[in-house]
């Protein structure tokens, strides 16, 4: 998968500009606070149709305007493709694939592949599960529309069953909400199940290659291992055993649940360890050791896109390398020699002949 071109107009900070991509290495270089996150972020939000910065899509829409476009032009399987968006601020995007009108985010999702890499990644380990659950949902979102549909009923239901919760005690004594709490825990069950399995399945195909990528990136020393954690099962080997046990612990908190005005028990609540030698990185591993897992787990993801889709997916890092060590900067950055790679840095000469330099000030391409 490789970006021609992309085309951005009321961006952020950017007016216009149409940026032109080459394969290998293409480095956004320039000041802080230029556009060169902008640019990245564009080009992600082709992939997954939400931005990796914490924001509202109508905070995409530079100041003064009413909507933005993003226009990406690449190349997958050797057949050229074009995404368009527009934003707004007052209503829902606008989104064409190749000239023709997507109705749903779900139909364009996953179409372009490309996974991101930014200075936050590297607290993935030491941070809380919803960071690990994010990583993997957004993997798997680009991989799975299945996936990406039943994450959202899931999350639909969930919504709606808490809602119940915290109204319970308000309504009649003579309605205990059981028969509404059973549909929506066989619905949470159901769904639960195909998302747990999924996660699993990834992790599984993810650990061997970020263990081989690990153990070179460390010479040897430690064995990665990667661990999925639940509240259902020990192992998962299957949906059907999943929505049962799903089900049956759910049943089981209900009490608890309208005490606490909350469903305490779910797939939201899933996690995964990073163990090296057995020993968990988030309590037990240094600073060194916790960077190259988090890189291997990145380049890692490069490796099952292409197991799984043909093809590498596009590598966006941003500010990535101001962060690392000469070693790891040189691990990644060789390490994706079969992948297209979109940086920023404020730093040119840590990428010094490495790629494409393209210049940012102001929002434009100088």
């Amino acid at each position: 998968m490789k970006i021609s071109t992309l085309t951005l107009k009321n961006f952020r900070n950017i007016q216009f500009e149409k940026i032109y991509f080459k394969d290998g290495v293409n480095v956004l270089s320039g000041k802080n606070a230029q556009g060169k996150t902008n640019i990245l972020e564009s080009i992600a939000f082709c992939s997954y149709l939400k931005s990796f910065r914490s924001c509202r899509e109508e905070q995409l829409v530079k100041y003064g305007s009413d909507s933005a476009c993003i226009c990406l032009e690449y190349e997958s399987g050797g057949v050229p493709c074009k995404i368009e968006i527009k934003i707004f601020r007052d209503r829902s995007k606008e989104l064409k694939k190749n000239g023709l009108s997507v109705s749903k985010n779900r139909e364009l999702i996953g179409e372009f592949l490309s996974i991101v890499f930014t200075p936050d990644h590297l607290n993935i380990i030491k941070e809380g599960p919803n960071k690990r659950r994010s990583f993997m949902d957004m993997a798997l979102c680009s991989l799975d529309v299945k996936y990406t549909d039943s994450l959202l009923r899931y999350q639909k239901v969930l919504m709606q069953k808490n809602a119940l919760l915290k109204k319970l005690n308000m309504l009649s004594d003579g309605f205990s909400g059981e028969e509404l709490l059973d549909i929506y825990d066989r619905k949470l069950a159901q769904e639960g199940a195909y998302i747990s399995v999924a996660r699993a399945r990834y992790l599984e195909s993810l650990e061997p290659f970020a263990r081989d990528i690990f153990g070179r990136m460390s010479k040897g020393e430690g064995k990665l291992k990667l661990l999925y954690i639940n509240q259902f099962a020990k192992t998962v080997e299957n949906i059907e055993q999943m929505e049962k046990a799903i089900f049956s612990r759910l049943v089981s908190k209900r009490s608890s649940d309208i005490s606490f005005q909350l469903t305490q028990s779910g797939v939201q609540k899933d996690d995964f360890l990073v163990l090296n030698s057995g020993k968990s990185l988030k309590y037990f591993g240094s600073q060194g050791q916790i960077r190259s897992a988090v890189l291997s787990l990145i380049l890692a993801q490069s490796e099952v896109i292409y197991k799984k889709c043909g093809e590498y997916p596009v590598v966006i890092l941003d500010d990535i390398l101001s962060e690392l060590d000469r070693t790891r900067r040189a691990f990644i950055l060789d390490g994706l020699h079969n992948a297209q790679c979109i940086l920023s840095t404020c730093e040119t000469q840590k990428v010094k002949n490495r790629g494409n330099i393209l210049k940012v000030k102001d929002g434009r391409i100088v």
